[in-house]
């Protein structure tokens, strides 16, 4: 069987990373004391990370396109 990417790797590191991300803020946010601090941090690369993926929406490869989104009749 053959694999086929459909997205490009920006789009699937955007993805893991924020995935990642969810993760160590659940865990540091249920820690709680100082980890309140990488928490925070966390947080600003997840905000990073949205704005990466609004610019890459616009910006990216084909399938990343916000625009390949919404169906239109033509396509469908």
């Amino acid at each position: 069987m053959q694999s086929v990417r459909i997205w490009d790797l920006p789009t699937r590191l955007f993805h893991w990373l924020l995935a990642l991300a969810v993760v160590a803020m659940l865990a540091t946010g249920m820690i709680g004391g100082e980890a309140l601090n990488l928490h925070m941090r966390i947080g600003y690369g997840v905000f990073a990370l949205l704005l990466f993926r609004l610019a890459w929406g616009v910006v990216g490869g084909r399938w990343s396109r916000f625009a390949s989104f919404v169906p239109t009749p033509a396509r469908l």
